[in-house]
């Protein structure tokens, strides 16, 4: 006798990606820096995993792009900053940031043509 698909047993998982049309926005495209003071890149976009519900930021920094949890910020204001020391990413000039935004600009306004 076959079994009956039990859709308790089953899990789906979804996932969804948000953006701000305004760069810098509330989080999108703000400045990143860690513990130790050191500017290591932008918020690219605010990743949600569900279930169970998980809400963590992309950061994207020079050739690198690291999914942080949202409980390691410390402080958002001007520039988020991380609870935490990011050793694996390479600090970043003023021009750099400028640079960072405008790619994460055109990401989005490619997503809406």
């Amino acid at each position: 006798m076959p079994k009956k698909n039990d859709k308790t047993t089953e899990s789906i998982n979804m996932m969804a990606e948000l953006y701000e049309l305004r760069i810098p926005g509330e989080l999108i495209g703000k400045e990143v820096i860690d513990a130790s003071a050191r500017k290591i890149g932008i918020v690219r976009n605010v990743k949600l995993t569900f279930p169970p519900a998980k809400i963590s930021i992309i950061i994207k920094g020079l050739d690198v792009e690291i999914p942080l949890p949202i409980d390691s910020i410390s402080t958002i204001g001007g520039v988020i900053q991380l609870k935490e020391t990011i050793k694996q990413v390479e600090e970043l000039e003023i021009r750099d940031v400028a640079r960072l935004r405008e790619e994460v600009a055109n990401e989005i306004a490619a997503y809406l043509r």
